[in-house]
């Protein structure tokens, strides 16, 4: 993705650096309605889970995750999320950590119509960024991870 994505209420949003996760492999706890997880890095951010490229898990006992394998270790920047917006997914996000390893970035505080949410990661390295939720569906449109600047 190189591009520089542009909305009324939340700025502009760089999209020139490389993202790391793009084509990785990525895994989740489950997967419901096509919802594939390798969905969340093909670099297809289109907030329309109906056009197919987006993450969704079932519900099941315990916390619904999505996880990236970054295969080596990256300090990691920044990581931008692209939520569904076909219909209000409060539910499917609000609530939601992020993480570089062990390394909480940050927690997603749903706001309607939102075009992404992004969380600074402090330069924190991991070889594997996640998006976890304690109860309920996961569903998200993609994931970018942006290294720390050196």
């Amino acid at each position: 993705i190189k591009a520089v994505v542009s909305t009324q209420s939340t700025g502009q949003l760089d999209l020139s650096e490389e993202n790391l996760a793009l084509k990785k492999v990525a895994t989740s706890s489950s997967t419901i309605d096509g919802g594939a997880p390798g969905n969340g890095v093909d670099g297809d951010s289109d907030g329309n889970f109906y056009k197919g490229s987006c993450v969704s898990t079932g519900i099941q006992q315990g916390k619904s995750w999505w996880s990236v394998d970054l295969v080596d270790p990256h300090n990691v920047g920044h990581v931008i999320l692209f939520p569904r917006l076909d219909k209000n997914s409060e539910t499917y996000l609000d609530g939601a950590v992020i993480s570089v390893g062990e390394h909480k970035c940050g927690t997603v505080e749903y706001v309607e119509n939102k075009q992404w949410y992004k969380f600074d990661c402090e330069g924190q390295s991991g070889s594997s960024v996640t998006v976890q939720k304690e109860t309920g569906y996961l569903q998200f449109c993609e994931v970018v991870v942006q290294a720390a600047e050196d």
